[in-house]
């Protein structure tokens, strides 16, 4: 379940990626277009401003309620600037052992650490082999989990496998480390015998780097009684998609990035954030996306596109 995008590139106001486009990530809060359920357990966003005092830590904002309905995220959008930024709407099953509070809102990003993550997608029966993480899990990093989420374990687990969590993220090392977890999360599936399918679309940034994945294990095998998924069959929920190009601005009534190169802006989604989808590209399926500044300024945005082969 959940909705992600992600932005790296020219400024922007959040107003801009938060609330204007007609598929706009709040508005997929209710009414996403490729999943067949709303997203009503959270929103957060962070956002880095390269032109603001204390550039390193991102402007952040996280309420377990509906950005649908939330005068002051709108307000502030409206006047908040960024580089960069994650946002996220959560969305969980309907039952009365799901966990709605701000420590279980994404993106996480622990204190010290300028790496953030958001996750879209959910690990099978997550309870049974939470445990079988901490021994992969740094404990100065296991100390700073406060929610129940398998996302949040996820994010504890990739930043342990980095040599230092707290320095700006390298992103092919950050990418590696986000392989190395991916491989360790199957071992302990396959420990306890768990073997449904289970997405696991993540996003990591620092404000400087975009990693993002496109994965999940054991797709297509599902709970005989699990209709949810069985819905997901025809609005995929592990889908991604992307859109990079020369700025980011409203284009014929669209909003999203301009043609033309060099590249200097992109933008990550679950789903795209406009009903036009003909100007995002989808990432491949068991695939990663790496995006970065480029070593040339004429070329502005790297990105690659890697094959997850596990």
């Amino acid at each position: 379940m959940c909705r992600f995008v992600a932005y790296l590139g020219e400024p922007i106001v959040l107003d801009e990626m938060l609330f204007l486009p007609d598929s706009s990530i709040v508005e997929q809060s209710v009414h996403p277009q490729l999943l067949s359920a709303m997203n009503l357990a959270g929103f957060g966003v962070l956002a880095w401003d390269a032109a603001s005092a204390d550039p390193e830590r991102p402007w952040t904002y996280r309420t377990p309620g509906l950005p649908f309905f939330d005068r002051n995220l709108r307000s502030l959008s409206r006047k908040a600037r960024a580089t960069a930024l994650i946002a996220h709407v959560r969305g969980v099953v309907l039952s009365d052992r799901e966990v709605v509070d701000e420590g279980n809102v994404h993106p996480f990003r622990f204190e010290g650490v300028p790496t953030a993550l958001a996750m879209n997608g959910d690990l099978e029966d997550f309870p049974r082999m939470r445990y079988d993480l901490l021994g992969h899990i740094r404990p100065e990093l296991a100390r700073q989990i406060e929610g129940t989420t398998d996302s949040e374990w996820l994010y504890a687990l990739i930043l342990s496998q980095v040599a230092d969590p707290t320095a700006p993220a390298d992103p092919d090392e950050l990418a590696e480390a986000t392989v190395r977890s991916l491989a360790i999360v199957r071992e302990v599936r396959a420990r306890h015998g768990l073997e449904r399918q289970s997405a696991v679309n993540l996003v990591l940034s620092d404000g400087r780097c975009l990693v993002a994945t496109r994965f999940a294990y054991d797709y297509g095998w599902y709970h005989e009684d699990w209709t949810f998924a069985g819905r997901e069959r025809v609005n995929d929920f592990t889908t991604l998609w992307f859109a990079r190009g020369r700025g980011y601005a409203c284009h014929d009534g669209e909003w999203g990035v301009g043609a033309g190169r060099p590249e200097s802006s992109i933008v990550i989604a679950s789903e795209p954030l406009t009903h036009d989808r003909s100007r995002w590209l989808e990432v491949p399926e068991y695939a990663m996306l790496v995006a970065r500044p480029a070593r040339s300024a004429d070329v502005g945005l790297a990105t690659e596109t890697r094959e997850l082969d596990l």
